[in-house]
């Protein structure tokens, strides 16, 4: 009897149809990581192309990772494509104009245009206060897109002065310079199943 259910459970499970990916394709991004003593700094160029044949405005929701360890980031900009400017207490440049974005508990939410035919970028910039010797960025809600990410670079910077430091995903290169050290690495066709995680002492 068990296993006659058991075969049932299987058959529904397989006969089960995953839904096709939307028109919206995450195709391509680069990140940065700063990480200093106490806290974590983002910025992040996220591209996207758009299959529908007519134009599309989605609600692109941008997580954080919030818990005992890691704060509410206390600096959030997002931006489009655009002339540049520069938001306060951000060095370098990054583009604008601004969106306006909701908060909710672990992420920002705002409306986003989608050209058909098109690749369509924002900018996203965060600062979050760390409690803990370990960093984190989300990757892992890649997977909702059902669609792996075309090509994927991260360049994660620290101090000098940390010690075994530890990541995730193996660099593909590390460049050390007298106060600080920078690990770099990309993957194409990521669909990643963990999360960025860098731990030093």
């Amino acid at each position: 009897m068990r296993a006659s259910f058991a075969l049932l459970l299987l058959a529904l499970f397989a006969c089960r149809k995953v839904p096709p990916p939307g028109p919206v394709h995450f195709a391509r991004e680069e990140v940065t990581l700063d990480i200093r003593p106490g806290v974590l700094e983002v910025r992040g160029n996220y591209h996207f192309t758009c299959s529908a044949t007519d134009r599309l405005v989605a609600v692109i929701s941008y997580p954080f990772p919030v818990d005992s360890a890691n704060l509410y980031p206390d600096s959030i900009v997002i931006a489009g494509a655009g002339h540049d400017r520069n938001p306060p207490g951000i060095s370098g440049r990054v583009p604008s104009p601004a969106y306006r974005y909701e908060r909710s508990d672990t992420a920002v939410s705002f409306r986003m245009r989608f050209r058909p035919g098109e690749e369509d970028s924002f900018f996203a910039y965060y600062r979050q206060p760390l409690r803990t010797n370990s960093a984190r960025y989300i990757v892992t809600t890649t997977r909702k897109w059902q669609r792996a990410i075309d090509l994927a670079q991260f360049l994660v910077t620290v101090p000098a002065s940390f010690h075994d430091v530890k990541l995730t995903y193996k660099p593909d290169s590390v460049v050390k310079k007298d106060s600080t050290v920078s690990y770099y690495f990309a993957h194409r066709r990521f669909f990643p199943d963990t999360d960025i995680v860098v731990t030093w002492r």
